[in-house]
């Protein structure tokens, strides 16, 4: 077991860094697919470019997740199985909210100092299409505070996949394996 609360949320927080790290690179990857892809589709329509950059940005975001809390999950059933660990099945949620606070952060400084939502919009490109939906070509100083609260509980979208991905490696359930690997009928 922990010797204490502080060791418990040096390992949370020591996740939640690896997870943003895996965020970072998904924004990365996001704008990259918005700039490149932008060129290509310029002569399509708006929102097939958006439908298909999201439908991979989110992917990849899922992907990027997943395999992070997935494994921790997994560490944490055999930690606690043995007694070396308490279990806490919201691990996966706190590691997620954790991980989400720079992007929190930047929203905040971004409303205050009204900050173009382009920029935002760019920044966190994994929800573009979302963030076009919601907002449109608004500023921040146009918005009501309805679409400023909307952008904000896109912030919810990792934690929830964290939480959920991380139960399932707790649990042992592989999606993955059972998605790629169907069980054909025997004759």
């Amino acid at each position: 077991m922990y010797n204490s609360l502080g060791d418990f949320m040096k390992q949370i927080f020591k996740y939640a860094l690896k997870l943003f790290g895996n965020l970072v690179f998904a924004w990365f990857a996001s704008i990259t697919l918005v700039i490149s892809f932008s060129v290509i589709f310029a002569k399509a329509s708006k929102w097939v470019f958006y439908l298909f950059l999201q439908s991979f940005s989110f992917i990849l975001l899922i992907v990027l997740v997943w395999n992070t809390l997935y494994n921790i999950g997994f560490k944490d059933s055999n930690m606690v199985r043995i007694g070396r660990q308490r279990e806490d099945l919201y691990r996966g949620f706190k590691i997620g909210a954790l991980a989400q606070m720079p992007a929190l952060a930047f929203l905040i400084v971004s409303i205050i100092f009204n900050f173009k939502f382009a920029i935002y919009r760019l920044l966190n490109s994994s929800y573009y299409w979302f963030l076009t939906a919601i907002a449109g070509k608004d500023e921040y100083m146009r918005m009501g505070s309805v679409k400023i609260i909307g952008i904000a509980l896109l912030l919810l979208i990792v934690p929830a996949i964290s939480g959920t991905v991380y139960i399932l490696g707790y649990k042992g359930i592989d999606l993955f394996s059972k998605l790629v690997y169907k069980k054909s009928k025997e004759k």
